[in-house]
């Protein structure tokens, strides 16, 4: 992995560039201009110090109100940190409590399916779209450099960086490389919840299910790039029709984010 990929925050996870990946035209996603990663809420003073010195000025919140209430960004001074849910609900549970869970994710493969739908969800649904449309907004106008997240980092998270990578034209294969990075950098969080539910004496199936809703899974997010395709046939023209992008943004998008690397 590019040394420049992971970024030294220490106040929380999953915090990446998403530079450097390689557009059909041969140009790349500049770096330094988009980071994605969880939640912001545990942030440090050194970590906003790097922020700022990295000129993030920009962030876009992904969470329902209610996790942002629960656990709201730290942002350094003179950041806009806008919330834009890009769930009706928290249908990913990530503010559920063990017991919730529990009640919730007996049946095998509960977990598992739940999170197929969600990425379904995620492109399908109107007020999805809605949100994706502001961020790629957004995106348009950003004069330095956003950050955007939601709990994990990686399903909502995961959705908005797959739009945008389809939008420059990268390929699928990198699409799918960056979305699986999750597991690597979310391991310890995801080790410690587990090992918390054992000591509550959770079932092995339980366990099983509610991992799935705590890590990425190819799986996942293909049931979104197929539902993309499914509604549009490919990615630009369920831009079009459903993100409500127009040929201009896509090459605004283009000369704004990639670069031609010298040789």
């Amino acid at each position: 992995m590019d040394k420049r990929r992971v970024l030294p925050v220490i106040g929380g996870y999953n915090f990446r560039d998403i530079g450097g990946y390689t557009s059909a035209d041969g140009r790349k996603i500049k770096w330094g201009k988009l980071f994605r990663t969880a939640n912001m809420a545990y942030l440090s003073q050194a970590d906003l110090l790097y922020l700022q010195e990295r000129n993030v000025d920009t962030i876009v919140d992904f969470r329902t109100p209610i996790e942002v209430e629960k656990e709201p960004d730290r942002v350094p001074k003179n950041v806009v940190d806008l919330n834009i849910p890009a769930m009706d609900l928290d249908r990913t549970d990530s503010t559920a409590d063990y017991a919730q869970l529990s009640r919730e994710y007996k049946e095998k493969n509960s977990g598992y399916l739940k999170m197929i739908n969600n990425y379904e969800h995620l492109v399908a649904d109107e007020f999805s779209n809605v949100a994706y449309h502001k961020f790629f907004d957004l995106l348009l106008r950003e004069k330095q450099t956003l950050a955007f997240h939601c709990t994990a980092g990686k399903d909502r998270t995961g959705v908005a960086s797959m739009l945008f990578m389809e939008a420059l034209g990268i390929s699928e294969n990198q699409i799918k490389h960056d979305y699986l990075i999750t597991d690597r950098l979310s391991t310890k969080i995801v080790d410690g919840k587990v090992d918390y539910m054992k000591k509550k004496g959770a079932s092995a199936e339980e366990i099983a299910n509610i991992r799935s809703l705590w890590t990425v899974n190819i799986d996942y997010l293909q049931r979104a790039i197929d539902t993309v395709k499914f509604l549009s046939g490919d990615p630009i023209t369920y831009l079009h029709d459903y993100i409500h992008l127009e040929d201009k943004d896509i090459d605004a998008l283009r000369d704004k984010y990639l670069f031609e690397e010298k040789k």
